[in-house]
């Protein structure tokens, strides 16, 4: 390896060992992140990646399973966490990652159970990309994740009051004084937290975001029928009742209904987070419905004589919606952070 080519793998191995520090600033882990993925690019063309990548991959799983999940947008541990997946996410599909792809998925199935709504959403496209390019062998843990997603769907009608109810603001006068278990027990999408400072005669304020807990996140539960559909198309023979198990689910959930003051509550965003959950799952409906020939009595049986079930046809379903007319014209999102 010439000289131009070592010195900068060597300093990349340097940023390592800093994130690897018990006793390193975590400011100074998070600059150490931000140069490894600012020159992420160098290090995948360097002759020595193969190493890189084995010592790497060590310490990102070391700091995700021994790191606390952070639920404040602004905190940089949450910012090393965020971009130590999205340096994971960009890793090149070769041979060098095959021998990593299952300690991955299992950190990834872990985080989804535990971590905040940012880290999830790049979790999930990181167990995509693993499970199309890799089609990892089947175990135990894809029949956790299937009961970890229906627990999602069944509990989602009993979320459903609170999700319009809370307020989107929280005003403190210091982090310290945030309840955390309290706030993210009913946080479904990103909350602005005001901190009012009072200095001398003056009063400065801050602000900062709450995360929601990915389990109850609206942007993650948009996500969540892509994942299951593929684990279908990779299990198809060990997943096939579990999948199956989700029709009532279903159609529990493209039947919740806003009330009229709920849909003209102020919290616009989290409305259109709701609707698209909502569409995405009828779309998850509609690629069950195609893919299972279901006869007439299982599907009865399943769908719970849902008024939904409109008739059947040669061992298909047909679906028959029962949303009410409603006008979502005036209904944008807000603009996403950087």
């Amino acid at each position: 390896m010439s000289l131009i080519e070592s010195i900068p793998i060597n300093t990349y191995r340097n940023y390592l060992n800093i994130l690897n520090d018990s006793s390193t600033k975590d400011e100074l882990k998070l600059k150490a992140t931000q140069e490894l993925s600012e020159n992420f690019e160098m290090i995948l063309q360097s002759p020595a990646y193969p190493s890189f990548l084995d010592n790497s991959i060590k310490i990102f799983m070391h700091i995700l399973q021994d790191g606390e999940p952070q639920f404040v947008q602004e905190n940089t541990m949450q910012h090393i966490r965020k971009l130590i997946l999205e340096l994971i996410h960009r890793l090149p599909i070769t041979e060098s990652l095959r021998q990593h792809v299952k300690s991955i998925i299992t950190m990834m199935l872990k985080i989804l159970k535990t971590d905040n709504e940012e880290n999830v959403l790049v979790s999930l496209r990181i167990i995509i990309e693993l499970h199309k390019h890799f089609r990892p062998s089947f175990n135990p843990e894809i029949q956790l994740f299937l009961g970890f997603v229906k627990d999602i769907y069944t509990n989602l009608p009993n979320h459903l009051p609170s999700i319009f109810e809370t307020s989107s603001d929280i005003w403190i006068t210091d982090l310290k004084d945030l309840n955390f278990e309290v706030l993210l027990s009913e946080a479904y999408s990103t909350r602005t937290i005001h901190v009012e400072k009072q200095l001398d005669s003056n009063s400065q304020q801050q602000l900062y975001n709450l995360l929601p807990r990915g389990i109850l996140s609206l942007k993650v539960l948009q996500e969540l029928p892509i994942i299951v559909v593929l684990m279908y198309q990779i299990y198809k023979n060990a997943v096939h009742q579990e999948v199956s198990e989700f029709i009532p689910l279903i159609l529990t959930t493209i039947n919740l209904q806003p009330t009229a003051m709920q849909r003209n509550s102020p919290q616009k965003e989290i409305f259109v987070d709701f609707m698209g959950a909502q569409i995405k799952t009828l779309s998850f409906l509609a690629y069950i419905v195609r893919i299972f020939q279901i006869n007439s009595k299982l599907t009865l049986s399943a769908a719970g004589k849902s008024k939904n079930v409109k008739k059947f046809r040669n061992g298909t379903l047909l679906i028959k919606l029962t949303f009410k007319q409603r006008d979502y014209s005036n209904l944008k999102p807000s603009p996403r952070k950087p």
